[in-house]
């Protein structure tokens, strides 16, 4: 086996991945549920989807049982719950990214046209208070962008989302399932 494919086969690695790819095909199979049920913005600015990211918390909280129980021999260790979480965070992420890129390329561009259209609703609703907080060119030039935001940035976009959601969450499944050997402090 080449050195590269065996930094894979390293257990804190190999289960984060698999569990990422798991999540990532339940919040896509999410997606098209919603989709298939005609759910007006699918691509979410406020409405049902983030609820995806229930699947990433049970994928969190089960990975991280399942390593300290079965893998690591009853140990883990608050380095190994976050890198688990953020392994499991990256890889759903960018599956469910591509997917969405994918799919509003080739099956339903209107979707994205919806998005956009749905994002400048809720900037311009809220007009008042970012211009109160910021200042009328800082509300046209975000109005702009959000005008100019190309089908690919949504991947990005998928990832900066629930990497930013999953800072807490995985600080406290991580401390919540930590288990360290305390025997070398006692010797005796």
């Amino acid at each position: 086996m080449s050195a590269e494919t065996s930094f894979f086969s390293h257990p804190l690695l190999r289960v984060p991945l698999i569990a990422g790819a798991a999540t990532g095909a339940l919040a896509i199979a999410y997606l098209l549920v919603l989709y298939v049920m005609g759910v007006e913005s699918v691509l979410y600015v406020r409405s049902m989807r983030p609820l995806d990211f229930g699947f990433y918390l049970i994928a969190m909280g089960t990975t991280l049982w399942y390593y300290r129980k079965y893998i690591n021999g009853g140990l883990l260790h608050l380095w190994e719950g976050l890198t688990i979480c953020y392994v499991i965070n990256v890889v759903a992420a960018l599956l469910t990214g591509w997917f969405i890129y994918l799919f509003i390329s080739f099956v339903d561009a209107d979707l994205f046209t919806r998005y956009i259209a749905d994002l400048l609703k809720f900037q311009t609703s809220d007009k008042a208070a970012f211009v109160k907080q910021f200042s009328e060119e800082a509300f046209a030039a975000q109005i702009a962008k959000t005008k100019a935001t190309q089908p690919a940035e949504l991947i990005w976009d998928e990832l900066l989302k629930k990497s930013l959601m999953t800072v807490f969450p995985a600080l406290i499944l991580s401390l919540i399932f930590r288990k360290q050997d305390y025997s070398i402090m006692n010797p005796g």
